[in-house]
């Protein structure tokens, strides 16, 4: 997916599920691959090259992506604090900043789901890109002396 159809899916909160449908594919093919190395499927190398691969392309997707939810997540809850803090009038009382913070942060909870949903899968990812990675180095060495 190019960078600017998924920015313009994060332009209103009610498109915000939309990227968690663009972002399907990835999200199954870390599942799947999370799935088949917990039950210690990957032993194959040639198996594991392929998950490596497969994870790597899913992993820059999903960081490109969680890159956009957290600077959007971040960029609405300041403007919703600023509108906040311009909007008070000081004859209700003293702008108190925590309230604000609070405010805003609720204000953004849509945006946080989705961010959090992302990272999870990019962490997630990330540590099978890791593993796989291990696995075959581990596998190279024991492919390089065998019998030992």
């Amino acid at each position: 997916m190019r960078i600017l159809e998924l920015e313009k899916l994060f332009e209103t909160e009610d498109q915000l599920d939309k990227v968690l449908v663009e972002l399907e594919p990835d999200f199954k093919k870390v599942d799947y691959w999370a799935n088949l190395m917990k039950d210690n499927m990957t032993s194959n190398p040639e198996e594991a090259k392929k998950a490596l691969n497969e994870l790597t392309g899913a992993f820059s997707n999903l960081r490109t992506a969680l890159s956009i939810a957290e600077t959007e997540k971040k960029n609405r809850e300041i403007r919703y604090y600023n509108k906040l803090r311009i909007e008070h009038d000081p004859k209700n009382g003293k702008f108190v900043a925590s309230v604000a913070d609070k405010t805003s942060s609720g204000k953004v909870a849509f945006y946080r789901r989705i961010r959090n949903i992302i990272l999870g899968y990019k962490e997630a990812c990330e540590k099978a890109v890791l593993s796989l990675q291990s696995l075959l180095k581990y596998m190279i060495v024991e492919y390089n002396t065998p019998g030992e």
